[in-house]
């Protein structure tokens, strides 16, 4: 039980950084906070890694740990241990949390330098990670309730950190609304559950499953409230709104809450309760559909943004959906491998986004950059690379995470699997436009005017500081050689790692169908990587004049995102407010508000009158004194006989 023991001290590491943070609170000097949250998160980071090692020497049947500190909580028939429950799916996602997590502490430290609330934002920082590790080492509905709560919190205070903008509160509190729902459909589900099977043990849930039949409405509405819980924290179609509006916060909580983990906790939990959507195949297959959708939706919003953030924001929404369409398929594997992929080369271009930023006095807007390769050569070096991973181009990391997707819809055959074949195809396409659309507008062609003036004086001692760039340079190292970790005909580590933790049959394409998906969606990239240079490089003055002529309709569409917000102004928004004002004005006031300032206002007065009362002469008090007293004489007499 070696391994549960390291994976507490990894779940303890970064609750401890947060604890000494808040609890030192000034006597920690400011550039020591970094410090002290990073080796926290490296102490996380290793004994992770020790709990892998101790895993990997076991057998498949042996690799699914529990370990339990006490009970929890015990009421009739309710028991809830505060346990943990290790296996390969755990280890995968404690690694994720804590690595990536590692290298953004680090990189925040230079990124942060000087704001001053720098410690603050490191205890937010580890109480986010502690949030997200309990989250995935949950052993029980309960605790994985408690950890789903608490990354939303942490999320909320991440995104609304600095409070003085009135967009970050305002965001801060959309995220915090939206995930609200979800957290209401996980507890509504973590209920039926217990109601039917009597437990909230994973593993005891798991061996009692066929009690919930198949595809009954049990077992369909109980998914189907987990799935609610996984669309909003994972920002997916209708509960994605919060995603791009939470780039108010830190660029660092983008990377590390938007690209690493928080948006991949939906997916995470679709992989855990995979015994539980076998039985529901209407929801799978829902799933995937959600997934096809959203890449498709959230690819034409991303051609048309033009903050920096925004852009990554929409293609992790979209590159989330693939995962979504993975797990619906069955394809678990598949999924958790784009998932730790994608990690890499998202935080790396959110964190050399955040470079970009940082050079140019906090400019976002793409409009004001370009030429900037000549400034910031080894971040452009390291943005390409992540670009190219995200758009799929082999034989980096993210061609083989995707194109295993791909290649399982082709393996599934049935219209849910080409619906994912077709969309993700398109999706391909469609990365690939935005994404080097994206590049081109920053890195290459003329700088515009205020980045020729700005970026020269911010880089001309390098693009900054060394913790800022060598994180970077560890991400695309991770980019580059992670699809090594499952190439068709090859190598299969990701299957047999994550075997134990599928409860039925795991979806797997063969050879053949792998290296054929791979030939398409790398060819959908290259033709969208052809038609953007096309397109914004060499023709931009086109591109305008179409969006400003036959084109404006699309582009307005897509700039205002669908209208999704405005639809859920007028169908949420809009009446709650107006049935606040009504029940302000003909409910609270008439009948709460103004008895109680009745009340207010008439004690004041007797309190005023009593006041005269208080003439300050001590034989008046005397007088009526004696006069009480012998009241009560009278009556005590009056009493008795």
């Amino acid at each position: 039980m070696i391994a549960t023991t390291y994976s507490w001290i990894a779940l303890a590491a970064p609750l401890v950084g947060c604890a000494l943070l808040a609890l030192l609170g000034d006597r920690v000097p400011q550039r020591a906070a970094g410090y002290i949250a990073s080796l926290a998160m490296f102490v996380s980071f290793f004994w992770s890694a020790s709990a892998a090692i101790v895993l990997i020497g076991r057998g498949h049947e042996e690799r699914v740990l529990t370990s339990s500190l006490w009970t929890w909580l015990e009421a009739g028939d309710l028991r809830v241990d505060l346990g943990i429950l290790v296996d390969p799916l755990t280890i995968a996602m404690m690694l994720v949390v804590s690595g990536v997590g590692f290298l953004i502490h680090v990189y925040s430290i230079g990124y942060m330098r000087g704001d001053p609330q720098e410690r603050r934002f490191f205890a937010y920082l580890n109480l986010f990670v502690f949030s997200m590790l309990v989250l995935v080492m949950a052993g029980n509905f309960v605790l994985l309730l408690a950890g789903w709560g608490l990354v939303g919190l942490s999320s909320y205070l991440l995104i609304g950190f600095w409070h003085h903008k009135a967009s970050a509160v305002a965001a801060a509190k959309k995220a915090f609304v939206m995930n609200a729902i979800g957290d209401v459909g996980l507890l509504l589900g973590l209920f039926l559950l217990f109601r039917e099977l009597g437990s909230v043990d994973y593993l005891e849930v798991f061996a009692a499953r066929d009690g919930l039949g198949v595809d009954t409405t049990t077992v369909t509405v109980a998914c189907a409230l987990l799935l609610v819980a996984g669309l909003a924290k994972s920002a997916q179609l209708p509960l994605h709104t919060w995603l791009p509006d939470a780039m108010e916060g830190p660029t660092p909580v983008s990377a590390l809450i938007h690209a690493a983990t928080m948006v991949t906790a939906g997916v995470y939990l679709i992989a855990r309760m995979n015994p539980l959507f076998e039985n529901a195949p209407a929801v799978s297959h829902a799933i995937v559909v959600i997934g096809a959708a959203g890449l498709l939706f959230a690819g034409l919003i991303g051609l048309v943004q033009n903050d920096i953030k925004r852009v990554i924001a929409y293609s992790t929404m979209s590159q989330i959906a693939y995962m979504f369409m993975a797990v619906g398929l069955g394809a678990y594997w598949a999924g958790i491998f784009h998932l730790v992929t994608h990690a890499f080369f998202k935080a790396l271009l959110f964190m050399g986004a955040g470079t970009v930023i940082h050079a140019l006095e906090d400019e976002q807007d793409i409009r004001n950059m370009g030429g900037l390769r000549r400034y910031m050569p080894q971040t452009h070096l390291l943005f390409t690379v992540a670009t190219f991973a995200l758009i799929g181009i082999f034989p980096l990391s993210g061609g083989f995470s995707k194109d295993a997707i791909l290649a399982s819809g082709l393996a599934d055959g049935s219209w849910v699997g080409w619906t994912a074949v077709i969309a993700g195809t398109l999706g391909a396409l469609l990365t690939a436009l935005y994404s080097m659309r994206l590049l081109i507008r920053v890195f290459h062609g003329e700088p515009s005017a205020y980045a020729a003036r700005v970026a020269p004086h911010h880089t001309a001692h390098g693009e900054g500081p060394r913790s800022m760039l060598w994180p970077l340079w560890v991400l695309g190292l991770g980019t580059v050689v992670l699809g090594v970790l499952q190439i068709p005909g090859a190598t299969h580590v990701m299957t047999d790692w994550l075997e134990p933790i599928v409860a039925g049959e795991m979806l797997e394409p063969s050879v053949d169908q792998e290296w054929l998906m791979t030939a398409i969606a790398v060819a959908a990239g290259i033709l969208g990587m052809v038609l953007a240079t096309f397109l914004w490089a060499g023709h931009a003055q086109d591109v305008a004049r179409l969006r400003a002529g036959a084109g404006r309709p699309f582009a307005t569409l897509f700039e205002r995102k669908f209208f999704v917000d405005e639809l859920y102004d007028i169908l949420f928004y809009l009446p709650a407010s107006a049935t606040a004002r009504f029940a302000r004005r003909f409910i609270e006031r008439p009948f709460f508000q103004l008895p109680l300032d009745g009340i207010g206002i008439a004690a004041r007065g007797i309190a005023r009158q009593l006041s005269h009362a208080q003439g300050g002469i001590v034989r008046q008090y005397a007088m009526v004194l004696a006069v009480g007293v012998g009241a009560l004489a009278v009556w005590f007499l009056v009493q008795a006989a």
